[in-house]
């Protein structure tokens, strides 16, 4: 099984793809429970980022960017843009940076489903062993898809 695009394993490129994956993010912590994550509106997010940040960018701007129609943002724009999102401007600019951030975005995701917070709770009550069994269970569960490894 190939990664998704906009995983850890294969982070987003592009300014564009790294855009885009983060409004999918914003969209997915902004949906209530069960729900389907919906994007906002271009004017409704570039109002968001200049409310939410104090500097302006307007709602096509951004659709060109996300679109790659745009991309050399200014300083000003990237900095507005990694306040927003609370990333780092080196998201935009640095691939280790972007899967580092990326890594992270996936497990607090997958904290957001109840079964896996519940899974979590009892994981610190295990030893090396019991937590080696977990992990060997959950990845043959999981089919085999090859995850990064985890610092320790």
């Amino acid at each position: 099984m190939n990664p998704e695009p906009g995983s850890a394993e294969q982070p987003p490129r592009t300014l564009a793809d790294k855009l885009v994956y983060l409004i999918d993010v914003y969209a997915q912590q902004n949906a209530a429970p069960g729900q389907q994550a919906q994007w906002p509106t271009f004017e409704r997010l570039a109002a968001e980022i200049s409310a939410g940040t104090g500097k302006s960018i307007s709602h096509g701007y951004l659709h060109q960017l996300c679109r790659g129609q745009r991309d050399n943002p200014t300083l000003h724009h990237l900095q507005a843009l990694a306040e927003f999102f609370r990333v780092p401007v080196a998201f935009f600019t640095d691939n280790e940076a972007t899967r580092e951030i990326v890594a992270q975005y996936e497990l607090v995701l997958a904290m957001r489903n109840s079964r896996i917070r519940e899974i979590c709770t009892y994981a610190p009550l295990l030893d090396w062993e019991g937590l080696d069994a977990v992990t060997a269970l959950v990845k043959d569960l999981a089919g085999g898809v090859k995850r990064p490894e985890a610092e320790s």
